[in-house]
């Protein structure tokens, strides 16, 4: 069996005005998908606490989702992101300068973030529908 996958995309973010704008101008976020080997890098729960010599069981889990570690590591490059402050102007066009420029707008890297780690790449079903040679 072949599955078919996309495995790299562009994230237009649903920020401010960027979608109204010509395409040619809209903040654009080009990454890759996480390997499904990678993931546990960035999304795992935090190991259970026993304390032998009480007999206690810590039953608050922690669940750990490194949002940053995601973008970082699937990011690309980013399009049409600049940041202007007084009369100096900073394009942002790397996953680095995103995270380490001032004035970059914490809902704008909130909005990025949070599609980088829903992120899964495009499968082709249509193997899917086709019966199984065994049938």
């Amino acid at each position: 069996m072949i599955i078919e996958v996309k495995n790299n995309d562009i994230y237009m973010p649903d920020y401010g005005d960027n979608l109204t704008l010509p395409e040619a101008d809209q903040i654009k976020i080009h990454h890759r998908f996480l390997l499904p080997g990678e993931r546990h890098k960035y999304i795992y729960t935090r190991d259970v606490k026993v304390d032998k010599i009480k007999g206690t069981v810590d039953g608050n889990v922690e669940a750990v989702s490194d949002m940053e570690g995601i973008a970082r590591a699937i990011i690309t490059k980013i399009e049409n992101l600049s940041i202007k402050s007084g009369s100096k102007t900073i394009k942002v066009d790397t996953v680095d300068r995103l995270y380490n420029t001032s004035g970059v707008p914490h809902m704008l890297v909130i909005n990025i973030e949070t599609h980088m780690f829903l992120a899964s790449p495009e499968v082709d079903t249509d193997f899917l529908a086709e019966p199984s040679p065994s049938t």
